[in-house]
């Protein structure tokens, strides 16, 4: 039986946090993972309490556990007192993910959070790197994180909250304009917007989209209408500023909640491994010949009746998914979510995640050019 995913989520009571623990946990039940409420008290400010206590009153109301750290952050040697603060949370999700089994936690940061960013490392002449931000799926020491409101505005999840009569928490210090972050969020990104460009945020969480590609080494996606399709030349990757929805749903500001989400990345390599997965299990990766790909026209969609695979390892005979799926034991709730790989044209299905290719596109040998391909949940 595939593994049921257990997610933290880093609610610090603010807008955003208080948002995705809303939205978290009404995706929760309907796409098969836990979410575990944590919050960080660092003792900084004399409001902090009123925080905690409002968190706890908040996963209580939704029946979610939730686990506190109340401590007082005190800077090492070198250390500014955000990085002091920094480290003890890490510390805390490092031991709650080992302790409690989670598979990632997630946090509230959102396009907002990408701009100002952009801008506070472009001060320090970052490159490629470092203007690239904020990813959808990173990993830090032993905690992967996850970034689900990346491509949402904070505004709209202020107007989410209040149509909802959800209240959140204020950070007095959120307003103070000696402190960098707060500079660039309260007078230089309104000057420009003002002054410059009306969307001078979207347009910066794109540039960094475009350099997280770039930083990765891999060429974008040629663009099309639906942004899903590849013509087999290239390094292609599904970079998030390209990335749509894999099962062709309308995404508004809040509508790329309303499914999971997957990144696709595409990477040269040679040969291929043989990995022991289960269908529904993610990341899963998977290895294809280059040769048999070129040029070919591919799509990543939701399976369909009638879908079949020809299985590496079984002389080209066909089996229909829904077989698949139920030799699998995959919960109905994964087979609705789990998007497969196929060729536009032919209809064929290349590849079922967590499943073997297709006989077809098997890499020959362990040293012939293939493509690996990596499919990412961003939830």
């Amino acid at each position: 039986m595939a593994h049921e995913l257990k997610i933290g989520l880093a609610v610090s009571g603010g807008a955003d946090s208080t948002a995705l623990l809303v939205l978290m946990t009404e995706l929760a039940a309907a796409h098969g993972f836990r979410p575990v409420v944590l919050h960080v008290d660092h003792g900084l400010r004399k409001s902090a309490k009123g925080d905690a206590a409002y968190v706890k009153a908040l996963a209580a109301e939704r029946h979610l556990p939730c686990h506190a750290l109340s401590t007082r952050v005190r800077r090492r040697k070198g250390e500014s007192l955000e990085m002091a603060a920094r480290r003890v949370r890490l510390a805390f999700f490092e031991k709650m993910t080992k302790t409690l089994g989670l598979d990632a936690i997630a946090t509230g940061h959102q396009s907002d959070d990408v701009a100002e960013t952009f801008i506070l490392r472009l001060k320090r002449a970052s490159g490629a790197d470092g203007l690239a931000g904020l990813k959808p799926v990173s990993r830090v020491g032993g905690i992967t994180f996850i970034r689900p409101l990346l491509n949402v505005r904070h505004a709209d999840l202020c107007v989410f909250l209040a149509r909802r009569g959800i209240a959140w928490r204020e950070d007095e210090t959120n307003a103070d304009v000696s402190i960098p972050r707060n500079l660039v969020r309260h007078e230089i990104l309104p000057y420009l917007a003002k002054a410059f460009d009306p969307k001078i945020v979207e347009h910066l969480c794109k540039s960094a989209a475009i350099l997280r590609g770039d930083s990765q080494g891999v060429t974008p996606l040629r663009r099309r209408h639906q942004a899903r399709d590849w013509d087999g030349i290239g390094t292609p990757m599904v970079t998030p500023a390209e990335r749509r929805d894999p099962l062709g749903r309308r995404r508004d500001p809040l509508g790329c909640l309303k499914m999971p989400q997957y990144e696709l990345e595409i990477s040269a390599d040679l040969g291929f491994r043989r990995e022991s997965c289960v269908i529904g299990e993610l990341p899963a990766r998977a290895w294809f010949s280059r040769a048999a790909l070129a040029g070919r026209t591919l799509e990543v969609r939701p399976w369909r009746a009638g879908d079949r695979i020809a299985p590496t390892g079984m002389g080209g005979r066909t089996r229909k998914l829904q077989d698949v799926y139920v030799t699998a034991k995959t919960p109905p709730a994964v087979r609705r979510s789990l998007p497969v790989l196929a060729d536009a044209e032919t209809g064929e299905i290349l590849w079922v995640p967590g499943y073997r290719v297709a006989e077809s596109v098997k890499v020959p040998s362990a040293d012939a050019p293939s493509w690996r391909f990596e499919l990412i949940p961003e939830f």
